[in-house]
């Protein structure tokens, strides 16, 4: 009976004997079938799991993934190795993490990954400088990143996307670059790291929305000028330059933007001294230059105006607003219409001219030319007309009974102390400081005609020449 009973009893001791041996062995050693960074590492020892460590480092890459390019740093180029400490701390890391007790199992189990501890790597900076430098991110043609923006699509405004562009922040890539190489990462994503100069502002971003809605209000009303027969409607193009938005998402208008259409305005439909053209009833076409009859935008006026009805907010069908008006929106040569005063300085001749048609004409004296007080040429206005009026001037104060201004102090007015003489050479030698005089009893029909803005065309030509008319 003692014979038989003894003999389990070794073999047990001995098993015992075997595992303790081998939980020992295993406290100091890799269990069997360990994998250290894809090398199998099966029974090495403390110097041996760090020379694994030494090896991986030694074959280390970091690969740089960028939008459009691909960059590997190698450790070597830049002389990286592992900090001696942090290697050590890794195997004694590794080493007391195994579970020693299941040793026997690990024979007959597949290949375990083991985890490696953070480590700690050094390396060359001169070098790495160098290196980066060269990388293909760094020396790309870069795109540049564009903000999300309000801008005008159709006949509204709405919002475009950002833009992410490739534009390398230096700086930030050299310190993702150092911490993934110290850290021993194998990879880095410029993108999600921010190496990129991203957009700052995105298109859900509420104040470009709060923006968006502002600037489609103050687009909404549509805007037309009615220039006679005609109408010119604001392009929305046009109208959204009026308008700015500040980084709070304020709309505001922007008055030099407004003032340049207006002014554009101008170039297109002012006619204010302009050259005109006029067939005389002497059958003769002149061309008079000078003057101050025509269109002239009031340009202050109309872009106060332009911003009351964007703030209103309703549609606006209007003329502009001048400092100054024409009879019709024909052409510039042609807009004083066909009711005028004709005044030939040559001749000494004026006719009125009513929808056509002469109604009035008679001889006049115009200014004394011997005395350099001739009457200027040019297309001109009635300032308004007044009766029993004083005319005064250097040396004279002279009362008449129908006065009708046009240029300044240059107007028709009757001048009975000529007792009847008019026309022929009168002007030359004794003519007046620069009005027309006229027969007393042609001044008072003429002051029937004639109202505030009534078109006064004086040219000079003397109809028996034969030479072309002159062109003043």
């Amino acid at each position: 009976m003692k014979k038989k009973i003894m003999i389990p009893i070794a073999v047990v001791t001995a098993a015992a004997a075997v595992y303790a041996g081998g939980c020992a062995y295993f406290g100091s050693h890799m269990l069997p079938n360990s994998v250290l960074v894809e090398e199998d590492a099966s029974n090495q020892d403390r110097k041996g799991i760090i020379d694994i460590l030494d090896r991986d480092a030694d074959s280390y890459t970091l690969e740089i993934d960028g939008d459009s390019t691909t960059d590997v740093i190698y450790g070597k180029e830049v002389s990286l190795e592992l900090d001696g400490a942090a290697r050590e701390r890794a195997a004694d890391q590794i080493l007391s993490s195994q579970n020693v007790a299941s040793w026997p199992l690990r024979f007959f189990g597949g290949k375990k990954e083991v985890l490696v501890p953070a480590l700690s790597a050094d390396f060359d900076k001169a070098l790495l400088d160098k290196r980066i430098d060269e990388l293909s991110a760094v020396n790309e043609k870069a795109r540049k990143s564009e903000n999300a923006s309000c801008k005008l699509k159709g006949e509204k405004f709405v919002i475009v996307p950002e833009v992410y562009g490739t534009q390398i922040k230096k700086e930030t890539l050299k310190q993702n670059i150092i911490d993934s190489l110290s850290t021993l990462s194998d990879r880095l994503d410029l993108r999600k790291s921010g190496c990129y100069k991203d957009p700052s502002i995105k298109k859900n971003d509420p104040v470009l929305k709060k923006a968006e809605k502002k600037l489609n209000a103050y687009l909404k009303p549509n805007i037309s000028y009615r220039l006679g027969g005609r109408s010119v409607t604001v392009s929305k193009e046009d109208q959204a330059k009026w308008f700015k938005a500040d980084k709070k998402g304020n709309v505001s208008f922007d008055d030099d933007a407004i003032y340049a259409f207006v002014r554009s305005c101008g170039y297109k439909y002012n006619t204010f001294g302009l050259p005109r053209k006029l067939k005389t009833q002497y059958g003769k076409t002149v061309t008079i230059k000078g003057g101050d009859y025509g269109w002239w935008i009031n340009y202050p006026a109309e872009v106060k105006q332009l911003k009351a009805d964007v703030k209103a907010g309703k549609d606006v069908k209007r003329d502009f607003i001048y400092h100054s008006e024409a009879a019709n929106h024909g052409p510039a040569a042609s807009d004083y219409g066909d009711t005028y005063a004709e005044v030939n300085i040559g001749e000494q001749h004026m006719f009125m001219i009513v929808k056509g048609k002469k109604v009035l004409e008679s001889d006049f004296v115009s200014g004394n030319t011997s005395l350099n007080r001739g009457t200027p040429t040019g297309t001109y206005t009635i300032k308004y007309k007044e009766k029993d009026a004083t005319l005064n001037g250097e040396n004279y104060s002279t009362p008449v009974s129908w006065w009708m201004p046009f240029n300044g102090g240059i107007g028709f007015h009757d001048a009975p102390w000529r007792h009847g003489r008019f026309g022929g050479e009168i002007y030359k030698t004794a003519g007046s400081h620069g009005c027309i005089n006229l027969p007393p009893e042609v001044a008072k029909k003429l002051f029937t005609y004639v109202y505030k803005g009534m078109p006064v065309l004086v040219y000079n030509y003397k109809a028996k020449d034969t030479k072309k008319a002159a062109e003043d």
